[in-house]
């Protein structure tokens, strides 16, 4: 029986790579093995990048080149957030706390549904939040206080008349949490 031929794109560091694996077919939205769809999937891969940089560099206005106007964010336990102004709020509110340095890695993408305007994609990403920095030791600042994530985003993208990709809908699922979760918190007086 021959399987469909599923592209995987994985990245670390900035290193990006693309895997072939021949799989069972997951659903009936298995990616189809063309030219188009690795170049879809890695515009996507560095949407992701873009939207973890952002994140990481507090640099809110960059998510409009993320998220589409209309853009539904969602997560378990929440209500979702809709449009790019309340996403922007979103993370702003969330992020406010100025001694917080966050690092957001996203490992591997797995990109579905494609057409010329849309398609999807399930991604696992490793998230860090650090602490004030407690003491400094040859250049090294050293941190008590640390929190770490691994999440699932599953993602609908859409392309837009400018032929860019961007976020239509964002689902969140935290798979694990461990460390001092107090970090999310806004530092007193924020």
């Amino acid at each position: 029986m021959q399987f469909p031929t599923l592209l995987i794109l994985s990245s670390l560091f900035s290193i990006t790579s693309f895997t072939t694996i021949n799989a069972a077919p997951l659903t009936s939205r298995a990616v189809r093995d063309s030219t188009d769809d690795a170049t879809t999937l890695a515009a996507i891969n560095q949407l992701l990048a873009l939207f973890s940089q952002s994140l990481d560099n507090k640099d809110f206005e960059a998510l409009r080149d993320v998220y589409t106007e209309d853009a539904v964010l969602g997560g378990e336990g929440s209500p979702p957030t809709v449009g790019i102004e309340a996403i922007l709020d979103f993370y702003t509110t969330t992020f406010q706390n100025e001694s917080l340095i966050t690092e957001h890695t996203s490992d591997t993408v797995l990109g579905s549904n494609f057409t010329e305007t849309t398609a999807s994609s399930t991604s696992y990403a490793n998230v860090y939040y650090f602490g004030p920095a407690v003491f400094e030791r040859g250049g090294v600042l050293f941190r008590n206080d640390s929190v770490q994530f691994r999440e699932k985003l599953s993602n609908d993208y859409t392309r837009g008349a400018d032929g860019n990709w961007k976020i239509s809908r964002q689902d969140l699922t935290i798979l694990s949490l461990e460390g001092n979760a107090g970090l999310l918190r806004p530092a007193p007086g924020s």
